[in-house]
C-alpha cells in the first residue's frame, strides 16, 4: 500500500507532538544542578522529580485514556492532552519550591499519558503493517528530536537568560533562569493543539466494537509468555535510556567542570546524531529482519543491542576527555534508541487492530512507567550506596545502564517463543477484518 500525503501529513504532525512532549518531559534533566541550588533538593529527590512525579499518575491516565482511544475522537484526546502537559510545563517554571514542582511534573505526565495511546492507534490504522516500524520510528525518532532540542535549545536559553536577566517571553519577567527555560518551552505546545484541528481522524482498520477490557485481558493472559517477558524487557531498556537522558548532562558537568550550555550542546549533537540513527535504524532493520525471517526477528535485534551497552557504558564514564566521553555517548544513545522503534514495532504486530489503544496504554503503565520511575532514580541511588556519591554520578550511570541492558536481553530471550505465537493468533484475527495484513 502506497503511502498517502494525507498519511504523510499526519505522521508530521504526531511527530510535532512526541518532539515538544519530549522537550518538556526532557529540559529538567540539562537544569539539575540549577533547581537543586534554588529549591535545596538531593541528586535522589531530583531522580524522583524527573521519574516518579511523572509517572504517578501518568499510568492511572493511561488506562481510561486507551480506552477512549479505542472509542472515541483520537484527535481530541491527543489534543486536550497537549493541552495539559503545556501548560504544567509553564507551572514548572512559575513555581519555586520542590513541592510546586513535583506538582506540576504530575500534571506533565496526566498530559502525556494521552499521547502515545492516540499516536499507535493512529498510525497503526493509517499505515500497513508492512511499513508499520518505519512510520513508528519516524514518529519514535520525536523522542530524541525533543531531547535533542531540550539539551541545544534549553542550554542556550538557560545562558541568555543567565547573562541578560530575561530571554523576552511572556510570564518570565523576575524569574529564574532556569524558570524561564520551562516557560519558554512550554508555550509553543499551544501551536500544535491547531494544528491538530487540521487533521483527520483515520478510519479504523477494526469495523466491529471495540473488545471489553476483559475481552483485552483475556488476549494478554493467553499469550501472557510473550507480553509478560516483552513488558520486562521494554522496561530494563527503556529504564537505561530514562537513566541516560536524566544523568548524562550532570555527569558531564561534574566530571568535566563544564557548565551547562556547554554540556547542552555537546550532548544534544549526541543526541541527535546517535539516537535519530538508532531509531531509524532500528525501525528499518525490524522490518528487513521480521520480512524475511518472521517478527520475532525484532527480538533478536534488541538482544544484539543490548549486549553491547556494558563495554560502550564503562569505556564512556572512563573517558580521558570531554570529547572522547561524548563520542562514546553517541554510540549509547544509539543503541538506548533501537527499541523505541523496533519494540514498539513487535508490540503493535502482535496486537489485533481493535485492541491496540488499550494494550498500547497498558503498555505504557507498565513497561514505560517502570522505565520512568527506575532510569531516573538507579543512578544517584548505586552512587550514594556503593559509590562515593554525587560526583560519581557517571560511573553510576554506567554500572545501571549496564544490569538493564543485560536484564533486557535475558527477558527478550524468554519471550521470543511466545511471540510467535500471538504474531500468529493476531494475523488470524486482523485477518478477518483486513485480508490485506495477512502474512505481513
Amino acid at each position: 500500500m502506497k503511502t498517502s500525503f494525507g498519511a504523510l501529513g499526519l505522521l508530521l504532525v504526531l511527530l510535532l507532538a512526541n518532539t515538544f512532549a519530549f522537550i518538556d518531559r526532557q529540559v529538567i534533566s540539562l537544569l539539575v544542578d540549577p533547581i537543586r541550588s534554588t529549591v535545596g533538593a538531593t541528586d535522589i529527590e531530583m531522580g524522583l522529580l524527573q521519574g516518579l512525579a511523572f509517572a504517578l499518575l501518568f499510568a492511572v491516565f493511561g488506562l481510561p485514556a486507551g480506552r477512549m482511544v479505542d472509542t472515541q475522537n483520537r484527535k481530541i484526546i491527543l489534543a486536550g492532552g497537549i493541552i495539559i502537559w503545556s501548560a504544567a510545563t509553564v507551572a514548572c517554571g512559575l513555581v519555586g519550591s520542590f513541592a510546586g514542582l513535583f506538582v506540576a511534573r504530575i500534571f506533565v505526565g496526566v498530559g502525556e499519558a494521552t499521547l502515545a495511546p492516540a499516536a499507535y492507534s493512529m498510525i497503526a490504522d493509517r499505515f500497513d503493517k508492512k511499513a508499520l516500524g518505519r512510520a513508528l520510528a519516524v514518529y519514535q525518532s520525536g523522542i530524541y528530536l525533543g531531547s535533542g532540542i531540550a539539551f541545544i535549545g534549553g542550554g542556550e536559553l538557560y545562558r541568555r537568560a543567565l547573562e541578560s536577566g530575561s530571554i523576552g517571553i511572556p510570564l518570565t519577567d523576575g524569574l529564574n533562569a532556569w524558570q524561564q527555560v520551562f516557560v519558554a518551552v512550554g508555550l509553543p505546545g499551544f501551536i500544535i493543539v491547531a494544528l491538530i484541528a487540521f487533521l483527520k481522524d483515520p478510519p479504523r482498520k477494526s469495523k466491529t466494537e471495540p473488545p471489553s477490557m476483559r475481552e483485552v485481558f483475556g488476549f494478554i493472559q493467553r499469550h501472557m509468555s510473550a507480553y509478560g517477558w516483552l513488558t520486562l524487557g521494554m522496561a530494563a531498556f527503556g529504564s537505561l535510556g530514562y537513566g541516560l537522558n536524566a544523568w548524562a548532562p550532570a555527569a558531564a558537568e561534574r566530571t568535566f567542570g563544564l557548565s551547562p550550555d556547554i554540556v547542552g550542546r555537546g550532548l544534544g549533537i549526541a543526541v541527535l546524531a546517535g539516537s535519530l540513527t538508532g531509531i531509524i535504524l532500528g525501525g528499518l532493520l525490524a522490518d528487513w529482519l521480521s520480512s524475511r525471517r518472521g517478527g520475532h526477528m525484532r527480538l533478536v535485534l534488541l538482544m544484539v543491542a543490548g549486549c553491547l551497552v556494558a563495554p560502550v557504558a564503562f569505556f564512556s564514564a572512563t573517558a580521558p576527555s570531554a570529547g572522547v566521553a561524548l563520542g562514546a555517548a553517541a554510540i549509547l544513545f544509539l543503541l538506548a534508541a533501537m527499541p523505541f522503534s523496533a519494540g514498539v514495532a513487535a508490540l503493535q504486530a502482535i496486537t489485533p487492530s481493535e485492541m491496540r489503544g488499550q494494550i498500547s496504554a497498558l503498555y505504557y503503565a507498565t513497561a514505560l512507567v517502570m522505565a520512568i520511575i527506575i532510569g531516573p532514580a538507579l543512578p544517584p541511588v548505586i552512587a550514594a550506596v556503593f559509590l562515593n556519591g554525587e560526583q560519581s554520578i557517571g560511573m553510576a550511570l554506567a554500572w545501571s545502564m549496564a544490569g538493564l541492558g543485560l536484564i533486557g536481553v535475558m527477558c527478550l530471550g524468554f519471550a521470543v517463543r511466545g511471540y510467535i505465537a500471538a504474531s500468529d493468533e493476531a494475523n488470524e484475527m486482523d485477518s478477518g477484518l483486513q485480508p490485506s495484513l495477512q502474512g505481513a
